[in-house]
């Protein structure tokens, strides 16, 4: 279940249509696969993996956008859930989810897909410098990131070693460990 579009900024600059349509595609995107495939996988009884993607977003805080960060936390829990769930049913159905950093995509062009009903009016004012900073900030980031195939070579490793993480990154360990363990104190 792979989706990802990224909206909005900030909790109090987003609108609901930046949270309907990020929430519409991101979490209910996997959510609709999981309701189509789950029973198929299910009934047929054989070996089989489902793999979410989420985000690097999905585990720590720093993602400027609202939307985006809500939503692939969700996917880190639903997948968690499921994983858990399926384990308990002694089911023959993996479970991963995915939490890449950068990766060479065309994320950063998402609005090319928004439906006309969720298109936010037209600014008058034109962006901010802290916004151009952000988004030059992560066109060099992507630009920079890591190849589909390498992520996906990483998927495959994973599936065949039965993990339930696969976090692409290793330069985001120790941000990920202090956020844990900040919880825990």
């Amino acid at each position: 279940n792979n989706a990802g579009v990224a909206a909005g900024g900030p909790v109090w600059d987003c609108t609901l249509a930046d949270w309907q349509w990020t929430m519409g595609v991101n979490l209910w995107g996997v959510i609709y696969g999981l309701q189509v495939f789950l029973p198929i996988m299910y009934a047929q009884d054989t070996e089989c993996h489902i793999v979410n993607n989420s985000s690097i977003a999905g585990l720590l805080p720093y993602h400027p956008s609202a939307p985006y960060q809500v939503t692939k936390h969700a996917v880190v829990a639903l997948s968690e859930n499921l994983h858990h769930s399926l384990a308990q049913r002694n089911t023959k159905i993996g479970v991963s989810v995915l939490c890449p950093g950068w990766v060479k995509t065309r994320i950063l062009d998402s609005q090319r897909n928004r439906p006309p009903e969720l298109q936010n009016a037209p600014s008058s004012e034109p962006p901010s410098p802290e916004y151009l900073a952000i988004r030059k900030q992560f066109t060099d980031a992507v630009e920079a990131g890591m190849s589909p195939k390498e992520v996906a070579d990483q998927v495959v490793r994973a599936i065949r070693d039965e993990r339930f993480w696969i976090l692409t990154h290793s330069d985001y360990d120790a941000d990920i460990r202090k956020r844990i363990e900040g919880a825990l104190e």
